[in-house]
C-alpha cells in the first residue's frame, strides 16, 4: 500500500512537471545590454530553471529607459534586471520596486584609445555610455571627478546604447572613451585598447536586480514568486557548477577559457543573494 501511495504521488508531481511545461506562462525580461552581470539569468535560461517553475521566461536587450516605461505603459516588458537605474526611476515617479538583488557592486571599467593612458587626457574628448544618467554613465561620470574632470563640463557623453555599439564605435575611432561592462573590457584590452580605471571603485552601488511593476506585483504576484524561484536556482547552479558556468560564459559571450574564467571570477566576487 505505502508503494502503491508513494507510486501515485510520483505520477501526480510527474503529470504536474508535463503540464507546466506545456502551459508555461510567457514573460519578458530585459536589460540594458550583455555583460557578465546577466550571466546567471541567462544560465538559468539555458538550464531550464525557469520552465521548471512554469515561467518561459525571454530575454530582450533594451535601454533601461524604454525597458521601465514599457513595463508601466505599453507593459510589453514584464521585468527589468537592473537595480540602480530601478531605483532612479522609481525615485522619479514611476511605479517600479526592486524585488532582489543580484550583484552587490558595479562592473564597469572606464576604457580609452590606445594613445590614452590617463584619466585626464579624455578632456574635451567624447566618452560613449549607454545613457549618461544610467548605473554606466553615473559611474564613468563619478570616476572623472575623482581624476580631478568635470564631469559635466570638460567630457561629451555620446549615447549609443549596447555595449557591442560602443566597442564598434571605439573601433571606428568616433569617441575617444567608453564605460564598458565586463567581459568587454577584457576584449578590450586584447584590442590594445587602454584600461583606465575600475568605475566600480568611485561609485557603489548595487548593479543589477530583478524589478517589477507595482501592477505586476499586485496582479499576478505568483509569476513574480516563481520568476524569483527560477532566479534564485540559477544563481546556486551558477556558483556552484563552476565548470558549467565557465563553460556557459565562453560559449555566450564567445570567449576563450582563459577570459572566461576571469570574468567568474569577477561576477562571482560580487554576487549576493538578497530579497526585500
Amino acid at each position: 500500500m505505502r508503494a502503491l501511495k508513494l507510486l501515485t504521488i510520483f505520477f501526480f508531481l510527474s503529470g504536474a512537471t508535463l503540464v507546466s511545461a506545456q502551459i508555461a506562462e510567457r514573460a519578458i525580461i530585459a536589460h540594458t545590454s550583455e555583460s557578465i552581470s546577466l550571466a546567471p539569468l541567462l544560465y538559468g535560461i539555458e538550464k531550464g530553471f525557469y520552465r521548471k517553475e512554469g515561467i518561459d521566461l525571454e530575454f530582450r536587450i533594451l535601454r533601461t529607459d524604454l525597458a521601465s516605461a514599457a513595463m508601466v505603459g505599453s507593459r510589453e516588458v514584464d521585468y527589468m534586471y537592473s537595480a540602480g537605474t530601478a531605483l532612479r526611476v522609481a525615485a522619479r515617479g514611476l511605479p517600479i520596486k526592486v524585488v532582489a538583488y543580484t550583484l552587490k557592486n558595479i562592473l564597469f571599467y572606464l576604457m580609452a584609445q590606445p594613445n590614452l593612458k590617463t584619466i585626464p587626457q579624455l578632456r574635451n574628448k567624447k566618452n560613449a555610455v549607454a545613457l549618461p544618467l544610467d548605473t554606466g554613465g553615473l559611474a564613468a561620470k563619478a570616476t572623472l571627478r575623482t581624476f580631478g574632470l568635470d564631469p559635466e563640463k570638460d567630457v561629451t557623453y555620446i549615447a549609443i546604447g549596447a555595449a557591442s555599439t560602443r566597442l564598434a564605435a571605439m573601433g571606428a575611432g568616433s569617441v575617444e572613451g567608453a564605460i564598458m561592462p565586463v567581459p568587454w573590457n577584457i576584449r578590450m584590452k586584447q584590442m590594445s585598447f587602454t584600461e583606465l580605471a575600475f568605475a566600480g571603485s568611485y561609485r557603489k552601488e548595487p548593479l543589477t536586480g530583478f524589478s517589477a511593476s507595482f501592477e505586476k506585483l499586485e496582479k499576478n504576484p505568483q509569476q513574480v514568486k516563481r520568476v524569483l524561484r527560477g532566479l534564485l536556482r540559477s544563481m546556486r547552479s551558477f556558483r556552484q557548477d563552476q565548470k558549467a558556468a565557465v563553460e556557459f560564459i565562453a560559449r555566450r559571450f564567445r570567449l576563450e577559457a582563459p577570459v572566461a574564467e576571469e570574468s567568474y571570477r569577477i561576477e562571482a566576487l560580487r554576487e549576493i543573494e538578497s530579497k526585500s
